[in-house]
């Protein structure tokens, strides 16, 4: 079998992995729920965790791509500070923690957002 476009198919890949070369996207986070059951506020508590997960990826990752030593220091959640039982009042408790949390984290991710998004080759 022999590929006659050959040229064009190494330039469009090429020009696939080249133009992928950016930093992740931030996305929203999560919004409160409507009514504060244990289901509603449970499936809340795991988005704010998958949201604090990925905001922690993405500055540990960007950490290690722009390898700049006046990169913002950042911690990382601390999940012993977690109730484990699924109560209310832990679930609330919970929220709380992540969302303070999120407070802390988010302001340096869209800050290094901002100033990496465009010019990381």
């Amino acid at each position: 079998m022999q590929i006659k476009n050959f040229p064009f198919l190494f330039l469009l890949n090429s020009l696939i992995i080249f133009s992928c070369s950016t930093i992740a996207s931030l996305p929203e986070e999560p919004s409160s729920p409507q009514e504060s059951t244990l289901k509603a506020l449970s499936l809340y508590e795991a988005h704010l965790s998958s949201y604090i997960m990925y905001l922690q990826t993405f500055l540990v990752k960007t950490k290690q791509k722009v390898n700049n030593k006046n990169y913002p220091e950042f911690t990382l959640f601390d999940t012993s500070k977690l109730k484990k039982d699924q109560t209310l009042k832990s679930i609330k408790t919970n929220i709380a923690a992540l969302k303070n949390h999120i407070d802390k984290i988010k302001p340096i991710a869209m800050q290094i957002y901002k100033k990496y998004s465009k010019s990381i080759p």
